[in-house]
């Protein structure tokens, strides 16, 4: 392969890369937008004077949502990291190890690291939404 077929391949996975990273903080900007007013609303409610079966419905439908929010982000960060590992393996078939190009990617470690905040974030919001069900419905005073 010229190099010039190798510049145009390390191109195409390199727009790839960028474009799943992106999927990634777009995701997780919408999701942290929308926890922040689904956890205002579950705080309106709490003070709201209203009687207590609708208060416990409405914190239901607001907690239910918030955990399928975070959970659906996290899927798709799942799958952008799938979609990343994809190719990572197809840098290394096709351009090699030993490419004069830099990579698009970081090493093993660091790529491990750089994954592990998106998938925090979205468990933690899956436990406070968890912990606030669990409170809200009762289940632990």
């Amino acid at each position: 392969m010229s190099l010039e077929d190798e510049y145009r391949i390390v191109e195409a996975i390199s727009r790839q890369f960028e474009i799943e990273q992106r999927l990634i903080a777009s995701r997780l900007n919408w999701n942290l937008t929308f926890q922040g007013f689904m956890i205002a609303s579950y705080a309106l409610v709490a003070t709201a004077e209203t009687s207590d079966p609708a208060r416990f419905w409405i914190h239901g439908v607001i907690t239910l949502v918030g955990l399928l929010v975070a959970a659906s982000t996290w899927s798709g960060i799942e799958a952008s990291s799938m979609r990343t590992t994809a190719l990572r393996q197809h840098w290394f078939r096709v351009v090699g190890a030993d490419s004069p190009f830099p990579r698009p990617f970081s090493e093993r470690g660091g790529s491990l690291m750089g994954r592990l905040p998106p998938r925090a974030l979205c468990a933690s919001l899956i436990l406070m939404w968890a912990a606030l069900g669990a409170v809200g419905s009762g289940l632990y005073r």
